[in-house]
């Protein structure tokens, strides 16, 4: 249990330090990702989708907002929903963040080679989407 721990600090601060020179961090690119392919959810569709708490989805879109990344216009069909939309900056951000993450999984599946073969990158990930599951049951 000790190394899963350790192993998941080390690859979370790796990921801070690709993401660093960006200008987001951990708490904040799955809004970029996820308003590149769905514009004009709302909050509360992110909180639904994402198992965070609605003060952290909050907070994370409000830095984006303030960062210039993220467009927060109120609802034209319910004034007490925001949508939400990537702005200029937030589009011309979204493929390196793209980037950064893709470079994350080469790095992590290139672990696999202490399994000397017997676990290939497609049952990493796979045991990866397992463990996402774990709290939706």
């Amino acid at each position: 249990m000790k190394q899963l721990h350790v192993a998941s600090n080390i690859a979370l601060r790796v990921l801070e330090r690709r993401l660093k020179p960006l200008g987001v961090n951990s708490s904040q690119y799955f809004f970029v990702l996820k308003l590149h392919d769905d514009p004009g959810v709302t909050q509360d569709q992110l909180v639904r989708e994402d198992s965070r708490h609605q003060s952290n989805v909050n907070r994370e879109i409000s830095r984006l907002v303030d960062l210039g990344f993220v467009d927060k216009r109120q609802s034209t069909t319910d004034g007490r929903r925001y949508q939400l939309w990537l702005t200029e900056a937030g589009e011309d951000l979204y493929p390196k963040v793209k980037a950064a993450l893709d470079a994350q999984e080469k790095v992590l599946s290139e672990c696999l080679t202490a399994a000397d073969g017997r676990v290939t990158q497609a049952d990493f990930l796979a045991v990866l989407h397992r463990i996402t599951q774990l709290d939706s049951k």
